[in-house]
């Protein structure tokens, strides 16, 4: 199975289109193309994130070789945009990680307040 086969499936088994799956992992629509047309190969940093986004190996992904999933995914209870939401801050810088845990915990206090009101 060539390796424009085996993005492909993962596409359709996830249920996503090209350009949702290409947002979810942080890569252009090209980029996805052309690892759909054989014109590119796949980098090891994205075989990696889809591993960890949709549970294939990413050993079957970049030769094709050992078991297409390494294991069941939570990332397939997740919806579409919890899916890119974890994409983006697996590549926050540590000040951007900070800043959006500041964030998070503001806007946890919020509701609860909201909630004695």
């Amino acid at each position: 199975m060539a390796l424009s086969d085996r993005i492909r499936t993962i596409i359709q088994e996830t249920g996503l289109s090209q350009k949702d799956f290409a947002q979810s992992l942080n890569v252009t629509g090209s980029y996805i193309s052309k690892l759909l047309r054989n014109e590119s190969g796949v980098s090891n940093t994205t075989a990696m994130l889809i591993e960890k986004l949709y549970g294939y190996s990413s050993e079957w992904i970049m030769d094709g070789k050992g078991a297409c999933k390494r294991f069941p995914a939570d990332s397939e209870k997740r919806t579409s945009l919890q899916k890119k939401i974890i994409s983006n801050v697996e590549q926050m810088e540590p000040l951007e990680l900070e800043f959006l845990y500041s964030f998070i915990t503001s806007l946890k206090t919020y509701i609860e307040k909201k909630g004695d009101i």
